[in-house]
């Protein structure tokens, strides 16, 4: 994928020069590699710190909105917390999403008195947000809230995996362990791909909006309905304005993208039962295109679990007279009229509509 403000090369030597660094941690040993890869060895140390600086006794007072900590748990319920460093450089960075990263990535089993390393590795590079199943989905989550130069953010997870099952390839099936145990991982931003949405060229900006579209399907097929509404919004955004994509092919081509990133927002939007935002999605679809067969379905869908059974049986009558053959619009139109039965507004409207 393109950048307009420079690229990620250079980033596997400087890894790699890494690799004599110290560990992670003090006398915790660090399995250095510009790939990722890992050793099996696991060492137990306690949780104080030369300095007397007790992480274990720490978590235990960590409240979201307290001391910088942040809660980043899909359903937020504080099951992953994110404590940011103390300081943070003024001029630090969040990767933009779909960036290629390099982390620093320690995970460590919290036990009753003491800490477990249970992986260290150096140098993993990885793209935030691709939707795959690439990383644990804890260190996913963290990603976004990642700053360089900042030094190490610290995440502690109560139930290990309880959001998504590891990656079946790759270092992380030696934290299979851990799973549904408490557990915290350190993690340091090395290196960032410097992509700077603002700046990029017309094609760039189609070519990062089909990327972001393509991650939000493979979240949505995962069932992971809220980071695929992300991205489908963000490549629909992406594309809301023409500036410099000159050529009328090309603009086409975005037009296109964007319409289907943002009935698949919609689709998002349904499954995660926010009505109100799905039916707003497709009137915006429906203005540019009032035929839009899909939009006009999900927007009955979502009128239907309003309560409102008229206008839904209305949107439905739409997509037959352009899709006779849609049998999902069939058996829902069916539905709507038994619901739309309950007063006589609603009757009326169904007799004008079924002669």
């Amino acid at each position: 994928m393109g950048t307009a403000c420079g690229c990620f090369a250079g980033l596997t030597s400087e890894v790699s020069a890494k690799a004599s660094d110290p560990p992670l941690l003090a006398g915790v040993p660090a399995i250095s590699s510009s790939d990722g890869r890992q050793g099996s060895q696991t060492s137990s140390k306690p949780a104080a710190d030369e300095k007397g600086y007790d992480l274990l006794e720490d978590i235990k007072t960590w409240k979201p909105g307290i001391g910088g900590i942040v809660d980043i748990s899909p359903d937020s319920s504080s099951s992953v917390l994110l404590k940011p460093p103390d300081e943070i450089d003024k001029e630090a960075r969040a990767p933009a999403d779909g960036a290629e990263v390099s982390l620093d990535v320690e995970v460590l089993e919290v036990r009753e008195s003491s800490l477990e390393t249970r992986l260290a590795c150096r140098g993993l590079r990885t793209a935030s947000g691709s939707g795959e199943v690439r990383l644990p989905e804890e260190l996913e989550l963290a990603i976004p809230h990642l700053k360089k130069p900042a030094g190490t953010f610290i995440i502690l997870c109560d139930s290990f995996c309880q959001f998504g099952a590891l990656p079946e390839t790759g270092v992380w099936q030696a934290l299979a362990p851990c799973f549904g145990k408490k557990v915290i991982l350190r993690i340091e931003l090395v290196e960032v791909q410097d992509l700077c949405l603002a700046t990029l060229e017309g094609h760039e900006r189609l070519e990062y909006a089909k990327g972001r579209k393509d991650a939000g399907s493979k979240f949505f097929k995962r069932e992971k309905f809220e980071p695929a509404l992300e991205r489908y919004s963000l490549a629909a955004e992406m594309l809301t304005h023409r500036d410099d994509i000159k050529d009328n092919a090309l603009w086409a081509q975005a037009q296109e993208v964007r319409a289907l990133s943002e009935l698949n927002a919609a689709a998002c939007l349904l499954k995660l039962e926010k009505w109100r935002e799905a039916e707003a999605v497709c009137n915006a679809i429906l203005r540019a295109s009032p035929d839009n067969e899909k939009a006009l379905f999900r927007r009955a869908k979502a009128l239907l679990a309003l309560g409102d059974a008229a206008r839904a049986g209305v949107d439905l009558r739409r997509v037959l007279e352009v899709n006779s053959s849609n049998a999902e619009a069939k058996q829902l139109l069916q539905k709507a009229r038994q619901e739309g039965k309950g007063t006589e507004k609603e009757k009326k409207v169904y007799a004008k509509m079924l002669k």
